[in-house]
């Protein structure tokens, strides 16, 4: 059997299927669901008075065999949480992903370098995806060397990406759909015809990266 597309980061709670396999991101504050394979954190959109509340919740949820990583979390300058909160609960994220050894997914609106300076302050010591990546190549290369990896989104079908998926490593990606209405198919589709390559390499390479970062089998 041929790899399944993987959808690494989606907001529908779509059950895997032999074709596809989606990774659904479960928002703290918002919905426990733990029946299918996930990805759990604090989004820096939704931090609440209750913080440690929200806390309490990762620490209990986030070790279940079903929450393949923590996460999204991280930065966004755009939103109206406090920067000073937005901060203290990344690393805290950052510090309980170490602890338990689960990969941490990031969310990152205009605040890359703060982003990667407090990653090497809290010595992050598990893979790092940044989703929905839609940003030039020079900064892909400088997250990349860092050995972390990209996931590369509904926004490539723009076509404002293409030099991107060009040049990216194919050993250090991962496509998602995010909150797009947009089929997985249709991003691998496009990423194939840009990067001029079959699409049964780029199914079989990101399945490798996926057993890489989340160490999670999925059939074949």
């Amino acid at each position: 059997m041929s790899s399944p597309y993987i959808n690494i980061h989606t907001h529908c709670t779509l059950e895997p299927t032999e074709q596809i396999f989606s990774l659904p991101n479960v928002i703290i504050s918002k919905n426990y669901l733990f029946s299918h394979p996930c990805s759990l954190g604090i989004h820096p959109w939704y931090i609440e008075r209750n913080a440690t509340a929200q806390l309490d919740a990762l620490h209990q949820y986030g070790k279940k065999k079903q929450v393949l990583a923590i996460g999204e979390c991280g930065l966004d300058k755009l939103c109206d949480t406090t920067w000073t909160l937005q901060e203290a609960i990344f690393r805290k994220q950052i510090r309980y992903a170490n602890s338990i050894q689960k990969p941490l997914i990031i969310h990152c609106v205009r605040a890359y370098q703060e982003c990667l300076r407090i990653l090497r302050e809290e010595k992050v010591n598990v893979p790092v995806v940044f989703h929905g990546f839609e940003k030039k190549p020079e900064l892909a290369t400088q997250i990349l060397n860092i050995g972390y990896f990209l996931s590369l989104g509904g926004g490539l079908l723009s076509g404002n990406k293409d030099e991107l998926i060009r040049q990216v490593p194919l050993d250090k990606i991962l496509l998602e759909t995010d909150d797009k209405s947009v089929n997985i198919i249709d991003i691998y589709a496009y990423f194939c015809r840009v990067r001029k390559i079959e699409m049964q390499l780029l199914k079989e390479q990101l399945y490798q990266n996926f057993m890489h970062i989340f160490n999670y089998p999925i059939g074949k």
